[in-house]
């Protein structure tokens, strides 16, 4: 059944019957932790009441531009149009709450596949925190997908933010980096499969994992400098320099990246640990006594990549001999070019 067969309204229905129970569980989940939804889909706007202080994101998702509808699973699609907003939400170190879903769709798109999309959406949910509260439907020649996610701080709790990096902060990452925009070459070019190192990767690109749990964590040690890695690290970590007023070393041979990135990509895998972009892990500096207790005090793994400085805005990576390398800033931009240089200047905003 398409879409231009059913209408907007019976749309409407058909989606948010297809989560209803699974919506009422997130919604109780949230009620406990202090978010409290009064009004949800159905009326002029949701209404909703907060324990701590709330923060809020968006995100767009737009065919042809951040994903192929037809090379897309419709699941992972829903799934990662939430994750996205739920990293942001984690890299200020609060907690995902209530998700508006605008939805730009042609006639011509299958209602089973956007139902699928829908249950993804709640899969991410279900994983990392949220419900969907509200949104619209709007006609449009380009499918796009725009969620707005609020989130929920500690009460009367701090936010960590990019812009409160200090020179002598060292700087740290969760996870492995790379993964992502290893998945994305695999399958722009082609090479995908069912082994056990490309699903790896295939599957980081697709369904990536908010570090929620992580950004509390780091929060209450007292972490006070993050942003997720979406655009990838020397990218990221520019706009952090930027927003800071600081400059950054980074040590090639501290870069994390997991076996199954180096297996696919033995000859490019540090590249696309600098700039792959997507990964969605946290990026955040602190003075050393808070970054030892975070690398010892959270399950996910912490490494320790470089230091703050001095030098505003550039970001230099130096290899094992301590020698300044050429990189790319790599990253996604959408109207930036790519740049190459031993030390990468970030140009004030």
């Amino acid at each position: 059944m398409l879409v231009e067969d059913i209408g907007e309204f019976d749309l409407i229905n058909r989606l948010v019957g297809s989560i209803e129970a699974r919506n009422q569980q997130f919604a109780s989940a949230l009620a406990e932790a202090g978010a409290i939804l009064d009004l949800g889909i159905g009326d002029d706007a949701a209404s909703w009441s907060l324990a701590g202080d709330a923060v809020a994101t968006t995100d767009t998702m737009v065919d042809g531009v951040h994903f192929i509808a037809d090379q897309i699973g419709w699941g992972d699609l829903g799934d990662k149009a939430i994750a996205t907003n739920q990293s942001d939400i984690a890299a200020m170190g609060c907690m995902p709450t209530f998700a508006l879903i605008t939805l730009g769709l042609r006639g011509d798109l299958s209602v089973e596949n956007l139902e699928e999309m829908y249950a993804g959406m709640a899969d991410a949910c279900e994983q990392s925190g949220g419900m969907i509260a509200g949104g619209d439907i709007v006609k449009s020649p380009v499918f796009f997908i725009a969620v707005g996610l609020e989130g929920m701080t500690a009460a009367n709790g701090p936010l960590m933010r990019r812009d409160s990096a200090k020179p002598g902060d060292l700087i740290g990452v969760t996870g492995h980096l790379g993964c992502s925009g290893g998945g994305l070459r695999l399958l722009m070019d082609g090479t995908a499969s069912e082994s056990d190192d490309r699903a790896h990767l295939t599957s980081a690109h697709w369904r990536p994992t908010p570090r929620i749990a992580e950004g509390t964590a780091l929060n209450s040690l007292g972490v006070r400098s993050a942003m997720d890695i979406s655009d990838g690290l020397l990218d990221d970590l520019g706009k952090l320099c930027r927003a800071s007023g600081v400059g950054a070393t980074v040590q090639a041979g501290q870069v994390p990246a997991d076996a199954p990135l180096k297996s696919a990509f033995p000859d490019d895998w540090l590249s696309l640990a600098l700039g792959g972009g997507e990964d969605y892990e946290l990026l955040f500096t602190a003075p050393e006594a808070i970054m030892e207790r975070a690398v010892r005090g959270l399950d996910t793994p912490v490494s320790v990549i470089g230091n703050i400085r001095e030098g505003w805005p550039s970001v230099e990576v130096l290899d094992e001999a301590g020698a300044p390398m050429e990189v790319t800033s790599g990253g996604w931009d959408h109207f930036a070019r790519t740049r190459k240089a031993t030390r990468l200047e970030f140009q004030e905003a």
